[in-house]
């Protein structure tokens, strides 16, 4: 075997070994792909990302740098949102993703 069939086969058994492996187990976390916060918004469990960062523009100003959502144990999720300020100030917000409300704010 070349090594380029052996490249090939490692990232295939990778590639395969990911594709079973629960998120959790691959460092993710319980963090919701796009295509499920998609679905979540859609079907009005959560707020849509961009009305939650509508209201902390009024609320913080300033402007989001990422933004990831989490499901909750027991329930729920929460978007974990890195902010800038106007000023310059760097946050980490946890909105609550049904109700839009901030859970915790560090930082700043």
């Amino acid at each position: 075997m070349n090594w380029r069939t052996i490249f090939v086969a490692v990232l295939f058994a990778f590639g395969v070994a990911g594709l079973s492996a629960p998120a959790s187990a691959q460092g993710w976390g319980n963090s919701f792909s796009a295509g499920e916060a998609r679905n979540a918004s859609e079907n009005g469990r959560i707020k849509p990302l961009r009305d939650v960062i509508q209201s902390l523009k009024r609320q913080f100003g300033g402007s989001y740098l990422n933004a990831e959502l989490f499901s909750r144990e027991g329930g729920g999720a929460d978007y974990h949102i890195d902010w800038i300020t106007d000023d310059g100030r760097k946050l980490r917000l946890i909105v609550d993703a049904e109700s839009g409300r901030v859970t915790s704010s560090t930082g700043g």
